[in-house]
């Protein structure tokens, strides 16, 4: 006769299996919140509802796959958040640490590092750019590292087919210089304004004669380590960059498609980084006031750029400088290239930064930067009801 098997494991088991359930449960409840997560400060809660549905409406009729937006009030984070998708072949949701393209808002950190060189005493900006390289090729006109910042020293406007189609044999900086440095300026330096990349190029170029470091070098160590900007670097196709956003790009019939290829990296100067909109917030709170940078490069990024000829720009030493349709001074940047996009407005009496990702390249529709920030605008610094007026797009 076979013998009777026993029960008993199974039993115990039944025993064990409820004490781990109730354990895992309340060792779930005591997880943190992840990092990267959303914050929302509370005493801003209609704002942020309100600000979101813009938000949400610019995505949605400009069919961008993927936003992220960061809110700081007097050095505060007050909202910052990831909506839409990183990769929609990955079903990966944006987060707060995904990295995206910021086209010319690369020019930032640019300016910033001209801006610690001279205060280092290692330049100045109205010397001629031949004191620092006399090897660069001789223009019909002299300019200054002030005049490149500015972007006033007469080289071409900055074209997209042109970053396209770019040589495959252009791979650093310095060919990039290399490439054009023998076409003639098109203007009379300090006369007009044109949103050149190659002025910014220029720029970086004068920061590596000046410490004897490549660019990348100078920008991590005097800025972003200092600045603890982590997930702030120049774009490399080649590296394996954690977070980092698909990018997109709409074809000719305006359908939502992967953005081509494109090597950013020897035009990082001007076009070539990697951010997300937290670390571009925390970037550009660093011109409200004295602190990482002195009261004379404050004041080199707020005050508008005259030309020689009188005329007053919207814009300083690579920043917008200009003023609302409310009268209130306004800062910012605003880039877009192949595959990303960014803005950032700053209003200094405020002390409002508000920064904009999203990983579609388009000059078609900009990010509704203004219009977010207005929404804050009338709770923290609220105008007379007889001047309020429509913010400016």
């Amino acid at each position: 006769m076979m013998e009777k098997k026993s029960t008993r494991p199974i039993s115990v088991f039944k025993t064990i299996v409820p004490i781990l359930v109730i354990i895992l449960s309340f060792s779930s409840c005591n997880k943190k919140k992840p990092e990267n997560g959303p914050i929302y400060n509370k005493a801003f809660k209609q704002v942020i509802l309100d600000a979101r549905k813009d938000l949400a409406t610019h995505m949605i009729t400009g069919f961008t796959p993927g936003t992220s937006i960061s809110v700081s009030v007097d050095g505060e984070i007050v909202w910052s958040e990831g909506l839409g998708m990183a990769s929609k072949e990955l079903n990966a949701p944006v987060t707060r640490d995904t990295k995206f393209r910021i086209g010319s808002s690369s020019q930032l950190f640019t300016t910033f590092l001209i801006a610690k060189l001279q205060e280092e005493g290692l330049l100045d900006l109205d010397d001629s750019f031949y004191d620092y390289i006399p090897e660069f090729p001789k223009k019909d006109f002299d300019f200054t590292p002030r005049m490149l910042a500015a972007q006033v020293a007469g080289f071409p406007e900055s074209s997209r087919t042109q970053l396209l189609q770019q040589d495959l044999k252009i791979r650093t900086l310095k060919d990039y210089i290399s490439e054009y440095e023998n076409d003639p300026l098109v203007y009379e330096p300090d006369t007009y304004y044109f949103k050149s990349d190659y002025s910014l190029a220029l720029l970086g170029i004068l920061a590596e004669e000046l410490t004897d470091q490549n660019f990348s070098s100078l920008i991590r160590e005097t800025i972003l380590d200092t600045l603890k900007l982590d997930d702030t670097m120049i774009d490399s196709q080649l590296s394996i960059i954690p977070n980092r956003s698909n990018a997109y790009h709409r074809d000719f019939i305006a359908r939502l498609v992967n953005a081509p290829s494109v090597n950013l990296a020897p035009m990082a100067p001007a076009l070539g980084f990697l951010s997300t909109a937290d670390d571009l917030n925390k970037a550009a709170q660093q011109i409200l006031e004295p602190g990482f940078f002195n009261q004379e490069s404050i004041d080199l990024f707020h005050e508008p750029y005259q030309l020689r000829t009188g005329q007053q720009l919207n814009s300083s030493f690579g920043w917008l400088a200009t003023v609302d349709r409310d009268g209130r001074k306004l800062l910012g940047q605003a880039g877009s290239t192949v595959g990303g996009s960014s803005a950032i407005a700053v209003y200094p009496e405020a002390k409002l930064v508000v920064s904009i990702c999203s990983n579609l390249g388009d000059d078609m529709d900009e990010l509704p930067v203004l219009k977010i920030a207005s929404h804050f605008l009338k709770q923290i610094a609220p105008l007379p009801a007889d001047t309020l007026g429509t913010p400016a797009e």
